[in-house]
């Protein structure tokens, strides 16, 4: 009997010591989690004050990760987001912190940030440009809409960064921001699309699309955005009415584009005149398309001079695997194009009358849509010249080209923004022919007269800091030559602002491709 009692007290012991241990370790890394909340707070506000925003997010995130129940981290992530004017990136995380800690300074945040009273005090004004070159006409931005029209989840994660921020709404319902697109993307289960969002994931299906999509600046949706569009010029630039409507809560003009149905804040005359109005973006047929087995190709020739589509261009896509996937198609009269094509790499030649012709080389992934793709063709040459055109993708808003050097005869050339044109006896050397300020270009001068020492450089004009990261391309067109020397910049070149392309020495290339040392501004 005695035994037992002992075994009996013997296995009560070690319970409590073992619920003491578990109790214990539970404070210990409470007080563990406390300690680096408390620090990494701290660091992120000294990295914040400091504008080291990469830095900021780190330090508030390991915050968040440490003590997930406190508003303090959500609401620093949130503001370094808006400092760097991220206004979607800043919502999903409010609303995440929101779910969990149910604050009222989150939900005040997030108030502030749907109806604009805190994004006036916290979005950066973007610097003004003093320019020579004319603005071109307002139109809408088809690369954007194009994506907009046909990507998936897949899509997006491609092409605008994986392993985005992602919040549950409700259960087949979720908001997805991706880390190089400023604006939110709504995917939702429906009654005809019930796979849309994995709702044990709670991710969108690689092959779901939104239905819906809020963008951060209205810019991105137009070319030649000034700052303001009046309902006759919007009407103008539509295939369709342009119908204003006045509710209680806001005015906002209500158009289409393709599939989307596109509804932006405006006054009662239908004046937009706000790049950060309120808006949503409805794409009518989303997932309808779904079970297609080929990808859509889509995009947009444009010429190099002027920026404008290239009506009646020939595209031939040559597949380099399967000859049987081969195709041809021309241009709209907007220079769009848009066809349905197997998995392969194709060599795609784009043709059109007094152009000069040009070869790409394109993959096709399975399951794959590519859609906003920019083709820039250059116009025939003369005799003697060369042209440079300048492409990136939707960051930098704004790059600029400069163009310097001396001719044989000693003629200083210095053509950019500052300076558009450089001539002589009524004869012009070197113009900038398109400086392009809504993102992907092309931007582009025109030099008459190889008989110099030239020399080519790229500069950020919003000063980002990351043009390495972002990227950029130049093509060179020399008379003589079939095809433009290509070039992008090398990972090795440690570019931030400026980027030194090329030497052009009576009309002989010299590839540089390096940080400046000097500021061109």
């Amino acid at each position: 009997m005695k035994k037992k009692g002992y075994i009996l007290l013997s296995v009560i012991c070690a319970v409590v010591l073992i619920a003491t241990g578990i109790i214990l370790g539970v404070v210990m890394k409470k007080q563990s989690n406390k300690k680096t909340y408390t620090a990494s707070i701290k660091t992120a506000e000294k990295y914040l004050e400091a504008g080291d925003y990469t830095q900021a997010v780190v330090a508030y995130k390991t915050a968040i990760e440490k003590m997930p129940e406190k508003e303090t981290g959500y609401v620093g992530l949130a503001n370094t987001y808006l400092e760097q004017g991220d206004t979607s990136s800043a919502k999903i995380i409010l609303k995440k912190g929101y779910l969990v800690t149910n604050s009222s300074k989150i939900q005040y945040m997030l108030n502030g940030i749907e109806d604009g009273s805190l994004l006036v005090n916290n979005l950066k004004e973007t610097p003004k440009k003093e320019t020579l070159q004319k603005s071109g006409e307002l139109s809408f931005n088809q690369n954007f809409f194009q994506k907009l029209e046909s990507f998936t989840y897949q899509d997006y994660e491609r092409e605008y960064g994986g392993l985005p921020e992602i919040v549950k709404v409700k259960n087949g319902e979720v908001e997805v921001v991706h880390k190089n697109l400023s604006a939110t993307c709504f995917y939702a289960n429906t009654s005809e699309h019930g796979d849309v969002v994995d709702t044990k994931t709670d991710t969108p299906d690689k092959t779901g699309m939104p239905e819906k999509i809020v963008v951060d600046d209205i810019s991105v949706l137009f070319k030649n955005f000034t700052g303001e569009i009046t309902i006759d010029e919007l009407q103008n630039i539509c295939g369709s009415k342009v119908d204003i409507v006045n509710k209680k809560e806001r005015s906002y003009v209500e158009f289409e584009s393709g599939s989307a149905l596109i509804r932006i804040e405006s006054d009662e005359n239908g004046t937009i005149s706000s790049s950060t109005a309120w808006n949503e973006i409805i794409l009518t047929n989303a997932n309808k398309n779904r079970t297609a087995k080929k990808s859509v190709f889509s995009g947009i020739v444009l010429n190099a001079m002027t920026s404008e589509g290239v009506e009646a261009a020939n595209i031939s896509l040559e597949a380099q695997g399967d000859s049987s996937h081969s195709a041809n198609i021309k241009t709209e009269m907007d220079g769009s194009f848009s066809i349905e094509l197997e998995a392969d790499t194709y060599n795609i030649t784009i043709s059109a009358e007094d152009y000069e012709e040009e070869t790409f080389e394109f993959t096709i992934e399975e399951n794959s849509n590519y859609s906003g793709e920019q083709f820039t063709i250059s116009p025939s040459l003369a005799s003697g010249s060369a042209r440079i055109v300048l492409e990136w993708g939707d960051y930098p808003e704004d790059l600029d080209s400069y163009l310097i050097g001396t001719t044989d005869d000693g003629t200083e050339v210095d053509v950019s923004f500052h300076n558009d044109q450089c001539t002589k006896n009524g004869e012009v050397i070197a113009e900038l022919d398109v400086d392009e300020m809504d993102g992907h270009g092309p931007e582009t001068i025109t030099l008459n007269n190889l008989n110099g020492t030239y020399r080519y450089l790229v500069d950020d004009f919003t000063e980002s800091g990351k043009l390495q990261e972002y990227g950029a391309t130049v093509k060179v067109y020399i008379s003589g030559k079939s095809q433009p020397e290509v070039i992008t910049i090398a990972p090795d070149a440690g570019v931030k602002n400026v980027w030194e392309v090329f030497e052009l020495d009576h009309g002989k290339l010299n590839i540089l491709n390096r940080a400046a040392v000097e500021d061109y501004e």
